[in-house]
Formats: C-alpha cells, sequence, structure tokens
C-alpha cells in the first residue's frame, strides 16, 4: 500500500472497521512508515483530545420545542401571492423583467435630466464672431458628409428656433 491510501483509510482504520485484510496491510504500513505512523499519532490525539470533552446537555424543554417546530404547520409568507409568481417564473425572466423595468426607469430618468429647464442656467448663444467663424468654415465644405467633422459641424451649427 502508499502512503496516500492508508491515509485515506486511518479514520476507519480506527473504528476497526476496515476488513481484516486491509486492516492487516494499513497495519504492517504504519509499522514501517514512519511518516503515515506520525500522522496516524495526530489523528489518536485528536480523537482523545473529543473523548475528554464534557458532554453539552441541551436545556429539558428544547426536544419539546423542537418536535412543536417540526409538527406545526408552515406560517404563511408575508406576500403569498407574489411568492407564489415568483415560483412559476425562473431565473432568466426574472433578470428579463428587472432588465426590462431598469432601462424603462433610466430612459425616463434620462429625459428628465436632458430638459433644458432642469438646468439652473442655459447655455449661452454664440457670439457674432462665433457664428462668422462657423459659416465661413461651411464656405469651404472640409467635411464630407458621413465624417465626424460634418457631425461636429451640424451640431454646432444647429439653431434652436430653427428645428421649430
Amino acid at each position: 500500500m502508499n502512503c496516500h491510501s492508508v491515509q485515506k483509510k486511518l479514520s476507519a482504520y480506527q473504528d476497526k472497521e476496515l476488513k481484516p485484510l486491509e486492516q492487516e496491510e494499513v497495519s504492517r504500513h504504519l509499522l514501517s512508515c514512519q511518516s503515515c505512523r506520525e500522522h496516524y499519532e495526530k489523528f489518536e490525539q485528536v480523537w482523545q483530545t473529543l473523548g475528554e470533552l464534557q458532554e453539552i446537555r441541551p436545556d429539558p424543554w428544547f426536544y419539546s420545542q423542537l418536535s412543536r417546530k417540526i409538527k406545526e404547520p408552515r406560517q404563511k409568507e408575508v406576500l403569498p401571492a407574489l411568492q407564489h409568481v415568483f415560483q412559476l417564473l425562473r431565473a432568466p425572466a426574472i433578470a428579463s423583467i428587472l432588465l426590462a423595468v431598469g432601462i424603462v426607469t433610466g430612459t425616463y430618468l434620462g429625459n428628465i435630466l436632458v430638459r433644458y429647464d432642469f438646468f439652473p442656467y442655459r447655455p449661452t448663444q454664440p457670439t457674432y464672431l462665433q457664428e462668422a467663424l462657423f459659416d465661413s468654415l461651411k464656405v469651404f465644405n472640409t467635411a464630407p458628409p458621413g465624417t465626424l467633422a460634418y457631425g461636429y459641424l451640424q451640431m454646432v451649427s444647429y439653431k434652436e428656433n430653427e428645428s421649430r
């Protein structure tokens, strides 16, 4: 027998639960192997220490309370209808519902935060100099449609009164 298989059987060896042939093989191995013998001695010390501990006796009413709790019917939950719904739904369905609620809530809150009247001050209107600069950039048409620069120019040249 090798050390690994012997160490796995030490508990059964101590309790004499092994077959007589296995018991003899483990015994012979323990006589020949110092490492396994030390492991078995530590194992025995633990059992001796556990045997020296005093038995903890429960209170006299413990068993009567335990049997009463086992026999009494289960109390109804706070929201039995909601509990029944969650039992019918599986985790992916619950996750999908929560995701949908999160998206709707986020969209609603995002729309509230984007409104101009929510901010304490509005962005300043571009000055005449800035408008002249942007108009001169349009003449050169350096940004072909579909590019990032074209999108930026469209965004900067947007006027609130033109969209209404």
